[in-house]
């Protein structure tokens, strides 16, 4: 039978069970089942949020699985290793092995697991891309990437700048497919309503950062950038911090240092529902992404965006029509930009408009089409984790 034609099995695996990929591999699957997929699910809860595990709720508890797994290298990982290659003995086979961001992408690609399926992985912002991490790293995991490559059937970029970047370390042509992230549709609650709860006053401009306190987002850049804005008039300028992370506290006395503390609000973890509609211009000061789900769902909420030159940015942002795209790790760069919106209201009502608009290009069920397509490719491909014909299906997207 026709792959497209028949019930194809995926087993999901992600150690990231939060934020933007949790959200994509629940979206993934909740959209492959519309189109006939069985999906299966292992997930770590040593990093999971409330969002994740409302969502799974709505799997069917035969189906998925907790596995613990660590961010970072372990000696634990051989046992995760282990738990997943037990799970897939016990329920498969599986047309599809999805293993989405870094450590859920190694484990699947290791022997003993990946010999017998097709093996798919979505890195959702590749570790190569991270300026900060000195040459030896670099290298080291260039090249480990390089070897899983090898034991890859596909790997999804999800921006433009991923796929490049994919190409320069270079992995295998071939094997790497451009399917962008989808946001699949959000009813946002009232602004005024937001606003209240929050304590916010009706003239208070409110400038917004949502996500992990981590040197990766780069919240310390925001400070700075913040810090350097001039007053407007009888406007009050306030900056919500949503979030937490190992940087939080180094935040707080950077916020103390420059004298700006009593116009910071430590909001902690909030969903963007819970916290989006109060921001009047949102910032993603990060050093490096693959394709930021903050992003579309600021746009298709109408708030203009300043963000840094990062993976998917470009996708989400059309510089100077919805928002500003500015270098890395450049606080006067920033901080000028911010002072444009902040500056002008038609500014930011023109910006908005164009955002709403923009905000159609996000469709999930894009996402979720060329995602099906490709394992459908993959699953009539000659040969065990071979790559699909280069000249036949060189990339999706």
């Amino acid at each position: 039978m026709n792959a497209s034609h028949r019930k194809l099995r995926i087993l999901h695996v992600t150690e990231a069970s939060c934020a933007g990929v949790g959200g994509h591999m629940l979206d993934l699957a909740e959209g492959l089942e519309q189109c006939g997929c069985e999906n299966h699910l292992i997930y770590s809860e040593n990093r999971i949020d409330a969002s994740f595990r409302e969502r799974l709720s709505q799997f069917p508890r035969s189906q998925i699985m907790p596995v613990s797994m660590r961010r970072m290298p372990h000696w634990s990982d051989w046992q995760a290793r282990n738990q997943i290659a037990r799970y897939i003995a016990e329920h498969g086979p599986f047309d599809i092995i999805h293993g989405h961001s870094t450590k859920a992408g190694g484990l699947t690609r290791l022997k003993k697991i990946a010999r017998l399926t097709k093996v798919v992985y979505t890195p959702n912002g590749i570790f190569t891309m991270n300026p900060t991490i000195g040459v030896a790293v670099s290298m080291t995991a260039r090249w480990i990437e390089k070897w899983l490559a090898n034991r890859s059937a596909a790997i999804i970029a999800v921006s433009l700048e991923e796929r490049d970047h994919m190409r320069d370390i270079g992995l295998p042509t071939d094997r790497v497919h451009l399917i962008p992230n989808g946001l699949r549709p959000i009813v946002w609650p009232d602004r005024k309503q937001i606003r209240s709860a929050l304590g916010i006053a009706d003239n208070t401009i409110t400038i917004g950062f949502l996500g992990r306190l981590a040197p990766q987002k780069n919240p310390l850049l925001m400070i700075e950038a913040f810090a350097r804005l001039r007053p407007v008039n009888d406007l009050v300028t306030r900056l919500l911090m949503v979030g937490e992370g190992p940087l939080t506290a180094q935040a707080r006395r950077l916020a103390e240092q420059r004298g700006i503390s009593d116009r910071v609000d430590w909001l902690g973890y909030k969903t963007a529902e819970q916290s989006m509609p109060a921001f009047d211009i949102f910032v993603m000061p990060s050093r490096y992404e693959g394709m930021p789900y903050v992003l579309m769902e600021a746009v298709s909420n109408g708030i203009p965006v300043v963000a840094t030159r990062v993976g998917g940015a470009s996708l989400s942002i059309d510089h100077g029509s919805n928002g500003f795209l500015v270098p890395l790790d450049d606080p006067t760069a920033l901080a000028e930009a911010l002072q444009h919106l902040v500056d002008q209201p038609s500014l930011r009502a023109e910006f908005s408009a164009a955002g709403l608009k923009k905000s159609a290009e996000f469709a999930v069920n894009k996402m979720i089409e060329r995602t099906h397509q490709l394992y459908c490719r993959l699953v009539t491909a000659p040969s065990v984790n071979s790559p699909i014909n280069q000249r036949s299906h060189a990339h999706v997207g």
